[in-house]
């Protein structure tokens, strides 16, 4: 082999390493994060804050796309069906754990079919009435509720809400007629002008509106007080012996996953939460809860779909 054929061998060679070289480092292109609620409400605010952070950490651009329906199961779907390529990842709410359990529509069985990535904080649920419904506690919302000569509407958008709002009614015996929601920005408008009655709305997304004076929050599902509502009672204190919500949000891939993708996707999403940005978003939204691996983000999706199946064998808590 002369001297040019040696050369233009070795170059071939050498393109050839670039572009496998290139085809398997990860990633090499933008990521979908599958947000499966519409946009506006706190659990799209913390994906996109968390999208932000992945994109400067990854180098490649993590995009937010919202696909709600369902009862979050659409987007949820979308994401159980992706190739495992690292490059669809699904942005749950711990709700996502209970739809098999309490809808007929959900796409998967348990949420353990899908590979965990990570954990960040979730949303503490509270149960929130309009300025006119004239009580201030969970006590005189359900004498309220008992005398009413009109059905009191409740407005619901997940399957964690239905599940709260159930462990009140059962516990206080009374009872709320469920609308259906596709969010809760669209939801906010009629509970704010009292064409709804009630709603169980992440703290997040109604505090603004109790201390505006629009709306009365009466309890929240917390082992203890909010630090930064503390005359609101958890439900504990109002009568409501059920154990807390399990809130999180699951960062979540297509069923197996590469372990090598998922460990990259993991240091990733540690890196972000640890910003200086990421923790301010999360305090204003008021979403609390620490970043966890993905053995503990398996664990904590177990969890959270074991107080779901216990709700719908004790109480038949479907709702769809």
């Amino acid at each position: 082999m002369n001297r040019l054929n040696s050369c233009l061998v070795v170059g071939a060679l050498a393109l050839l390493n670039a572009s496998v070289t290139a085809q398997t480092v990860y990633p090499g292109k933008p990521i979908r994060l599958i947000v499966p609620i519409v946009a506006g409400g706190p659990s799209d605010a913390a994906a996109r804050a968390l999208a932000k952070g992945l994109s400067t950490g990854l180098g490649q651009q993590v995009v937010v796309e919202n696909r709600p329906g369902g009862n979050t199961g659409i987007g949820a779907g979308s994401v159980l069906n992706a190739a495992p390529d690292g490059y669809t990842l699904l942005f749950a709410l711990a709700s996502n754990a209970g739809l098999p359990h309490l809808s007929k529509m959900s796409p998967y069985k348990s949420l353990a079919e899908f590979s965990p990535i990570s954990t960040i904080g979730g949303n503490t649920q509270c149960l929130v009435v309009p300025a006119s419904v004239p009580v201030k506690t969970l006590a005189e919302f359900a004498t309220y509720a008992k005398t009413s000569t009109q059905p009191l509407m409740r407005g619901s958008n997940n399957v964690s809400e239905d599940m709260v709002a159930g462990q009140i009614t059962g516990a206080l015996g009374f009872k709320l007629e469920r609308v259906p929601y596709k969010g809760a920005p669209q939801m906010l408008p009629d509970l704010l002008e009292g064409r709804l009655q009630a709603a169980v709305l992440p703290v997040g997304a109604s505090v603004p509106h109790v201390r505006s004076g629009r709306l009365t929050m009466l309890g929240c599902s917390m082992a203890e007080r909010i630090a930064t509502l503390p005359t609101v009672p958890t439900l504990a204190e109002s009568g409501v012996s059920a154990a807390p919500l399990i809130t999180a949000h699951f960062v979540l891939g297509p069923p197996r996953l590469p372990v090598e993708i998922v460990e990259r996707l993991a240091a990733a999403v540690r890196e972000a939460v640890m910003t200086t940005d990421f923790k301010r978003e999360m305090e204003n939204l008021m979403i609390f809860g620490p970043v966890r691996s993905p053995a503990e983000t398996r664990d904590l999706m177990l969890q959270a779909e074991a107080q779901y199946v216990q709700y719908d064998r004790e109480k038949g808590g479907r709702i769809v």
